[in-house]
């Protein structure tokens, strides 16, 4: 008998369950490193989708942006009470205001066109518009029908609006 009470030379430990392994000599199988690893690889696909968009997601932005800024010079118009337009000169969109007598930029709205987007003829109600003349929106709430045309990234798009006043950005062709 030893000085601790035990008979043997090996101390006496606790029984455990059958199979079970002691917690210092436990790892992951190799299937639960698959599943980790391929849940993983489809976390960083849908990632990819969002932070790299495709040319043609970018273009359509680019050119939702033109869209919205011609809406919101018709909206000022109609909201407003005075006429309101916009102008497009090489690198940006410029809305205007009619204070009663003369036109006034408005510099807070003015919007700076990303590289690459162009644009192009501007027709209103079936006639061409020179480039230095300005898209006018009326408060009275009709529109006058208008397409403007659009590319980006190899990709064509065009901003209509019809004589309801509806403003929508479409796909050309």
């Amino acid at each position: 008998m030893s000085a601790t009470g035990n008979k043997g030379d090996s101390p006496r430990f606790p029984p455990r369950a059958s199979g079970s392994v002691p917690r210092s000599q436990r790892a992951f199988t190799l299937i639960e490193i698959l599943v980790v690893v391929a849940i993983s690889g489809l976390l960083v696909a849908v990632a990819a989708v969002n932070l790299f968009p495709s040319d043609a997601q970018v273009s359509r932005r680019d050119s939702a942006a033109v869209a919205m800024a011609v809406e919101r010079a018709r909206d000022a118009a109609w909201f407003g009470g005075r006429p309101a337009a916009v102008s497009f000169e090489e690198d940006r969109l410029r809305e205007w205001r009619f204070d009663g007598r003369a036109w006034r930029p408005e510099a807070r709205h003015e919007l700076r066109l990303p590289p690459g987007l162009e644009i192009g003829p501007l027709h209103v109600d079936g006639q061409l518009l020179a480039r230095d003349d300005r898209l006018v929106f009326l408060p009275d709430g009709f529109g006058v029908p208008f397409r403007l045309a659009l590319a980006s990234r190899g990709h064509r798009w065009a901003v209509e609006g019809d004589a309801a006043g509806a403003v929508r950005l479409v796909e050309a062709q």
